[in-house]
């Protein structure tokens, strides 16, 4: 025993320094470097004060910035290597981000190596149009507190819609003006509730009285030139810099009748004097987050009137809050040409549905797992799983602005969604390395990951079970021209099979980077096809009709857990467009 203490001893006295001299000789990882500059577009003046953010294309890291000196210039130093995206903004100008070859068009990935020194970036910045005119009412005069919003068409969820752009709130005299805008094509709307403004207050909207009576005359949603309908609205077209005047037009007057209901809180078991109520509009082909018409309940038996609302499908919001918390319901409402009575508002509770998530392959779940897949483990620098950077979320399958809810995981697993509405929703979790997927959502032993969760009956019975797998799959690829040369900036699409396509976390898009590579990882097993686009529109490939034109461009992949492909694509030029 002593002779062997001994020599171990002896061992470890020429290996420790060994081992020690092997360690720092380990080459620190050679950070990376960005210069360039600013400039006018049209004249190449430079541009002082634009504001530069160079941001990871995966993770929560904080970006690094820089601000333009005098001559246009900008550096980025000690700029650790991976994937980013690299923007630029300043007032009056057009916000562009590093290989966009339009507005409101995607950029290209910057993949920087170590020890990369890109010089002589640069950005040419095109300058932002406005749009200014007046609202009238019928008898022309001008009208305070209307929202004007400049709306162009996009895609959510697979329809076309007309989205806001930019908005503005008209003064005194009646003016507005919309700036900041895009070159593009826009349309011009008009909602105004007389009795209400609204204004901007910290970055959200508020509805304020404005110490005028609603009359039983109201104004429905115009259109510019002067129309309800958004179908026959006429579009202003802007080019770089415009500023177009004079796009003066008058609210369309309509018959106004009252909304008049109570309001019972199940929380108190009283009636629900302190509540808010309020219509949003549910206006089709257009997406809009204004709060048109409210109504603070002061009455003791809970009474509520909203006047001055204009027919339409509006979806009738109830709220309260007590002690930090919200508690809400929702009833959509139809309304015609005659005063609605009686509408019963219940606020209750909501439904608390406490879960866990669990990292499969672990028997227990610890606060940080790591992540084990060899294309996670390959990526320097990544961080492991922490299971307190997770959320849950519940969005519901309208798609209205209120009743996400979300709730943080605890260190070990478990969480709690509270005041959740009776809806159906769709299961999510946010905050994972990027070789994560949501393997399985289960509620009561019945699958609820593709189907959805249906609280619509009230409380479940059992606690909602997460699994997350570490073994997404990863797609590495390049997209060539017809000249088979890589092409930067592509737009590279995942599309599932046509029969899970109604699951929009099935979808991962990215863009190809200044090599004309391109990554997608986390990738849930199934079949896929990936498309690659020079121009697309933002949400285009979930529109079945849209979709279908391209069928045969896109190439057919199957996805095996932890399963590692590389795919060459074709790309689908901008003149390819479907007739």
């Amino acid at each position: 025993m002593k002779r062997a203490f001994s020599f171990s001893t002896l061992f470890f006295f020429f290996a420790a320094p060994l081992l020690a001299q092997q360690a720092a000789v380990q080459p620190p990882v050679e950070k990376c470097w960005l210069e360039g500059q600013v400039v006018k577009s049209a004249t190449g003046e430079p541009l002082k004060k634009a504001r530069l953010a160079l941001r990871l294309v995966e993770g929560r890291a904080q970006p690094y910035t820089a601000i333009t000196d005098a001559n246009g210039r900008f550096t980025l130093k000690d700029v650790e290597p991976g994937r980013y995206r690299l923007t630029v903004e300043r007032n009056g100008y057009v916000r562009q981000e590093y290989g966009q070859r339009g507005p409101n068009r995607p950029g290209t990935i910057l993949a920087l190596e170590p020890g990369q020194h890109l010089r002589d970036i640069v950005f040419r910045l095109i300058p932002a149009a406005v749009i200014a005119g007046r609202v009238y009412d019928e008898d022309g005069e001008p009208t305070v507190g209307v929202s004007v919003q400049a709306l162009r068409y996009g895609y959510t969820r697979g329809q076309r819609q007309l989205t806001p752009a930019g908005g503005a709130t008209t003064n005194d005299l009646g003016e507005y003006r919309l700036f900041g805008l895009a070159p593009g094509q826009y349309y011009l709307s008009a909602t105004y509730t007389p009795g209400m403004m609204m204004l901007g207050v910290a970055g959200a909207t508020a509805v304020v009285g404005t110490g005028e009576t609603a009359s039983e005359a109201g104004y429905a949603p115009t259109y510019y030139p002067g129309t309800n309908d958004p179908g026959r609205a006429s579009p202003v077209v802007l080019r770089a810099g415009d500023e177009v005047r004079g796009m003066d037009f008058t609210l369309m007057p309509t018959r106004a009748v009252r909304v008049r209901g109570r309001v019972f809180n199940a929380v108190t078991g009283r009636p629900g004097r302190g509540a808010n109520v309020m219509l949003l509009p549910r206006e089709a082909g257009v997406r809009r987050f204004l709060f048109r018409n409210q109504a603070y309940v002061e009455d003791a038996d809970g009474a509520f009137e909203i006047r001055g609302v204009t027919p339409g499908s509006y979806v009738l919001s109830g709220m309260w809050f007590h002690e930090g918390k919200q508690y809400s319901t929702r009833v959509a409402l139809e309304v015609g040409s005659t005063d609605v009575d009686g509408v019963n508002v219940v606020i209750g509770p909501g439904v608390e549905l406490a879960g866990r998530v669990r990292v499969e392959g672990m028997a227990e779940t610890p606060a940080q797992v790591p992540t084990t897949t060899p294309q996670a483990a390959e990526t320097k620098g990544e961080k492991q799983l922490e299971l307190t950077d997770l959320r849950v979320f519940l969005q519901p399958r309208d798609e209205m602005p209120v009743g996400t809810s979300g709730a943080s995981v605890k260190a070990d697993g478990t969480f709690v969604l509270e005041n959740v509405a009776q809806d159906v929703y769709r299961v999510s979790v946010t905050g994972a390395p990027a070789d994560f997927y949501l393997k399985t959502a289960r509620l009561g032993g019945g699958d609820v990951l593709e189907g959805g969760l249906d609280l619509s009956a009230g409380p479940p019975p059992g606690a909602l079970e997460l699994v997350l797998s570490a073994a997404g799959g990863r797609i590495d690829g390049m997209v060539l021209d017809a000249q088979q040369q890589a092409f930067s900036g592509a737009q590279v699409v995942l599309v599932p099979e046509p029969r899970r396509r109604d699951q929009t976390q099935l979808y991962k898009t990215t863009t190809t980077d200044q090599y004309g590579r391109f990554t997608l990882r986390g990738i849930p097993p199934g079949d896929y096809k990936l498309f690659a686009w020079e121009e697309i529109e933002s949400g285009a490939y979930q529109d079945a009709d849209f979709l279908r034109l391209y069928e045969q461009r896109g190439a057919e992949v199957r996805v095996a857990e932890g399963v590692r492909l590389s795919v060459q694509l074709e790309l689908i030029p901008a003149s390819d467009r479907p007739r």
